[in-house]
């Protein structure tokens, strides 16, 4: 094939470019870029932040091991088999009162301690979670397949042991302030002092206000709030309905910390933490 020596150049465009020629950005794209790049640091600085505050105050984990509730607790076996086997077994479909609330009733969060609860109080209750007047579905469900001989007999076993409180206060509340309203109240807000009736130390008062002191704070956080949304009515003359719906959300708070703080031998607390 031979090729053609004499091409016709005068059809090829002298103004083409065989690269495309440089552009430029407009600032505006470039100005978009920088601000997300920016923001997007600065967010990552502010998250890095809160989470090394929230891990500040976290208390230290001591590297000691801690002793378990069962080896601090008097009394556990001061009941009959019957009742040993309903606590620490359950029964056919029935899982027992250990797997919910600790080998010694200790609690832990918002499962309430049992230990050293009021039996009258305890009894009640269980009562009240069978007929329906306090709602809660894991334990309607328990208090259901027991007799009232068994309520009793669990009510009293609870009420015997004897356990040294290792709770304090974990909900971030105002000490000062949970102070003040547990032993003086707050008539301003038709408060009054929570140990007008549950105990010069939060001790209880048979047969109808429990132990607060050493309580879980969350369990005691929780049932105020309930008590607040009217999503729990089973207190005396609706006692704890007007005074839960009374507080604020942080003074529930408040609250349910410093009540964790008292010593379970019906003493005020010594100072506050």
């Amino acid at each position: 094939m031979q090729h053609d020596e004499h091409r016709d150049l005068s059809k090829v465009d002298r103004n083409f470019e065989p690269y495309e020629p440089y552009r430029p950005v407009p600032l505006l794209l470039i100005a978009v870029a920088c601000s997300l790049a920016i923001w997007g640091a600065l967010t990552y600085i502010d998250n890095l932040t809160t989470a090394e505050q929230f891990v500040s105050r976290i208390t230290p984990v001591s590297a000691e091991p801690v002793m378990p509730a069962a080896e601090l607790a008097e009394g556990l076996g001061n009941a009959s088999p019957e009742t040993l086997t309903l606590v620490q077994a359950g029964r056919d479909h029935v899982w027992s009162c250990a797997s919910c609330h600790g080998a010694a009733g200790e609690g832990t969060a918002t499962t309430p301690r049992l230990a050293g609860q009021l039996s009258d109080y305890l009894l009640k209750q269980l009562v009240d979670f069978r007929d329906g007047t306090r709602d809660n579905a894991h334990m309607i469900y328990v208090a259901k397949a027991l007799d009232e001989d068994e309520m009793h007999e669990l009510a009293n076993y609870y009420a015997q042991i004897r356990l040294p409180s290792r709770v304090g206060p974990r909900l971030d509340g105002d000490l000062e302030r949970g102070r003040q309203i547990t032993h003086e109240g707050d008539w301003k807000r038709n408060v009054p002092a929570c140990v007008q009736c549950h105990g010069s130390g939060a001790e209880g008062v048979e047969p109808s206000f429990p132990v607060l002191a050493g309580q879980q704070p969350e369990y005691t956080f929780s049932q105020l709030a309930q008590w607040h949304a009217g999503a729990r009515g089973n207190s005396p003359q609706q006692l704890m309905d007007k005074i839960s719906q009374a507080m604020t959300p942080e003074d529930m708070r408040a609250v349910a910390d410093y009540l964790a703080t008292l010593p379970l031998d019906g003493a005020p607390a010594s100072q506050i933490q």
